[in-house]
């Protein structure tokens, strides 16, 4: 079951959102819980990890780019670990305003940079 959670990494805290399990129709449903959770946040205070190797449909992209749109007031820093298709979806997501969005090979690596944000 899909759980984005606040995890801590050298005291700070980060969202993490592990979607690379997620069927396409369970993407859209997923696109929406994190953006519940992160407007619920105080603007510019949300450090977010997304992991992305799950398939993907238009509807399903649509719905992710939606959510990280509606998500852009309250983001502080966002980085994304995922395949290279993915990526292109990102790039796509940064070129539509979302440019603390930071893209990695690993999760380790993303979750440093987050820290030092």
């Amino acid at each position: 079951m899909f759980a984005p959670t606040f995890v801590q990494h050298r005291g700070a805290r980060i969202l993490r959102i592990d979607l690379s399990a997620l069927e396409p129709r369970d993407l859209i449903v997923a696109a929406d819980q994190v953006r519940r959770i992160v407007t619920a946040e105080p603007p510019r205070s949300v450090r977010a990890l997304t992991l992305l190797y799950a398939r993907l449909t238009g509807e399903a992209a649509a719905a992710l780019k939606a959510c990280a749109q509606a998500n852009t007031p309250h983001i502080r820093a966002s980085a994304m670990v995922g395949s290279s298709f993915w990526r292109v979806i990102a790039a796509d997501v940064q070129a539509r305003g979302r440019e603390e969005l930071a893209l990695f090979d690993d999760e380790a690596s993303a979750l440093d940079w987050l820290a030092a944000q």
